[in-house]
C-alpha cells in the first residue's frame, strides 16, 4: 500500500470516528500569525484560481471580498452594533470582550504576531488554528503530510465533529461567551444555525468556492456525504444545548433561568390574535408556559425514528419530560436535560456515514411525516426542518422534489408572518410516498 494510501485511510478513520482531540483555535496556545501572512499570491491571495494546484490558492481573495466572516469586526462599527453597545452599557462593541469573541479571532495579546489584526475579523486562524508552528511549511506537500500539520497545530476543519464543536462555540455559544436573553433584548439577531447548509452557503459563497472538494481533497482528507454532515452537526448541537442547560449559565442572572435558551417565539408573538399553541411534545402544559428552544431536538427525534425507532421513542419521551419539567424547577429541567442527552448520545454512536447511506429518502420521510403531524408549529422547528428536507432533496437528487422547494421556502420568509397550519400541510402533501421505503432501520 502507497503512503499516500495510508493517508487516506488515516484520515478517513480519524474522521469517521467523530471524535477530535485538538484544541479549538481561540484556546490552542499557538501564535496567531495574522490574515497577512497567507495571503501572498504564491500563497492564498492569488486573484483567481491556479492551474495545476491541489487548492485553490485564492482562498485569501475569496474571504476577503464573499465572506461575512471577513467583514464580522466591521459589523461591530455600524450604528446598530453601537445601539446595542449602548443598551448593554459598554464603552464600544469593538472593544467588548463579549462582542469580540465571536466577532474577530480574540486571542489573547501574547499569542498575536506582528503582523495580527483583530480588525480582520473572523480570519483565518479563527477557524484553522494559530499558524506559527504550520505556516512555513503545510504547503510542502507530500514532504509534509496533512497529519504533520495537524501535529503542528492546524486544526481538522475537515473532521465533521471538530467542525461541529468548533462552529457551535459561536453559532450557539459556550459557557465562556453565549448570546443571552439580555444580548437579544439590545438588539442581536437571533442566532440560527445547521451545519451541512452553513458549510455549503460558506464554501461556496461569491464568484469562487473557499475549497473544493476533488480526489486530492478525498485523498488527503477523507469525505463524508451532506447527510452525514447534516446529521452529525444535529446531534452535536443538541447536545451542546443540553450541556449548557445542563451547567450554571441556565441559572441566569435574576429571578428567571437565562431566557435565551427559550424559543423566542414562544413569548414574541403578535399581541393581536391568540397564538399559543402547545404540541404534543410539550407534555399538556397550560396557556402561557415558555417553551425551551428544542428545533434541532426534535429534528433528532425524526432522524431516530427513521434510523432506531427506539432512541426516536426515548427522545420524544424526553422533550416531553423537559417541556413538563418547565413548570416545576430549574432542577428539574437539568434532570430531564440529562436524561434526553443519554438519549441523544445512544443515537449519536449509530450515526455513522456508513449506517446513513441508502436511508436518505427514510429519514426525507419521516422528517415530513414528523411535520405532517404538526411538529413544525414553532418557526425554529420548521426552519431546521426545511434546511434539512433540502439537504437531503438534492443529495437525493429527485428533480420533482426539488421543485417543491421554493414553495417550502416562501412559507418561511418572515417568522412573523408564517403559518404553521400552511407548512404543515405543505408537508403532508410531500410525505405521500409513491411506494414504500425499502430501508430497514439501524437497530
Amino acid at each position: 500500500m502507497s503512503k499516500m494510501n495510508r493517508t487516506a485511510l488515516a484520515a478517513v478513520a480519524v474522521l469517521l470516528a467523530g471524535v477530535t482531540s485538538a484544541e479549538l483555535p481561540e484556546k490552542d496556545g499557538h501564535t496567531h500569525m495574522g490574515v497577512a501572512t497567507c495571503a501572498a499570491s504564491q500563497c492564498h491571495g492569488s486573484a483567481v484560481p491556479r492551474e495545476g494546484s491541489n487548492v485553490l490558492q485564492n482562498e485569501y481573495v475569496s474571504w476577503a471580498q464573499d465572506d461575512a466572516h471577513s467583514r464580522a469586526y466591521d459589523v461591530l462599527a455600524n450604528e446598530q452594533s453601537k445601539s446595542i453597545a449602548a443598551r448593554l452599557g459598554l464603552a464600544s462593541a469593538t472593544t467588548a470582550k463579549i462582542c469580540l469573541d465571536c466577532h474577530a479571532d480574540n486571542v489573547p495579546a501574547q499569542q498575536r504576531g506582528e503582523r495580527f489584526h483583530l480588525s480582520d475579523g473572523v480570519g483565518c486562524e479563527s477557524c484553522h488554528g494559530g499558524a506559527e508552528n504550520w505556516l512555513a511549511n503545510h504547503y510542502n506537500l507530500p514532504a509534509v503530510t496533512h497529519e504533520a500539520s495537524l501535529a503542528a497545530g492546524l486544526f481538522p476543519t475537515e473532521n465533521v465533529a471538530a467542525r461541529s464543536e468548533l462552529c457551535l462555540s459561536c453559532h450557539l455559544g459556550t459557557k465562556d461567551k453565549f448570546a443571552s436573553h439580555r444580548i437579544m433584548a439590545a438588539g442581536h439577531p437571533r442566532l440560527a444555525f445547521e451545519l451541512d447548509t452553513f458549510t455549503e452557503l460558506w464554501r461556496t459563497a461569491g464568484r469562487q468556492p473557499h475549497y473544493r472538494i476533488d480526489k486530492d481533497y478525498g485523498e488527503r482528507k477523507g469525505e463524508v456525504s451532506h447527510s452525514y454532515s447534516w446529521a452529525a452537526g444535529l446531534l452535536a448541537e443538541g447536545r451542546q444545548r443540553l450541556s449548557l442547560i445542563r451547567g450554571p449559565l441556565f441559572d441566569g442572572d435574576g429571578i428567571f433561568p437565562e431566557l435565551g435558551f427559550y424559543d423566542c417565539h414562544a413569548c414574541h408573538r403578535s399581541m393581536k390574535t391568540v397564538q399559543w399553541r402547545p404540541l404534543p411534545r410539550h407534555g399538556g402544559v397550560g396557556p402561557g408556559a415558555p417553551f425551551l428552544h428544542d428545533g434541532t431536538l426534535v429534528m433528532s427525534m425524526a432522524l431516530a425514528r427513521a434510523l432506531s425507532p427506539t432512541d426516536g421513542d426515548a427522545i420524544e419521551a424526553g422533550l416531553i419530560a423537559m417541556h413538563r419539567a418547565g413548570a416545576d424547577n430549574v432542577d428539574a429541567i437539568r434532570a430531564a436535560a440529562r436524561e434526553l442527552d443519554g438519549a441523544l448520545a445512544s443515537l449519536q454512536g449509530k450515526v455513522t456515514p456508513r449506517s446513513l447511506r441508502g436511508h436518505e429518502m427514510t429519514v426525507l420521510r419521516e422528517i415530513l411525516g414528523t411535520g405532517a403531524e404538526g411538529n413544525y408549529i414553532d418557526y425554529i422547528s420548521a426552519e431546521q426542518a426545511f434546511m434539512a428536507v433540502q439537504m437531503l432533496v438534492i443529495e437525493i437528487d429527485d428533480p420533482w422534489l426539488e421543485d417543491q422547494l421554493d414553495r417550502i421556502a416562501d412559507t418561511l420568509n418572515n417568522d412573523e408572518r408564517y403559518r404553521p397550519a400552511q407548512f404543515a400541510a405543505m408537508l403532508a402533501t410531500l410525505a405521500e410516498p409513491e411506494t414504500e421505503p425499502e430501508n430497514e432501520s439501524i437497530e
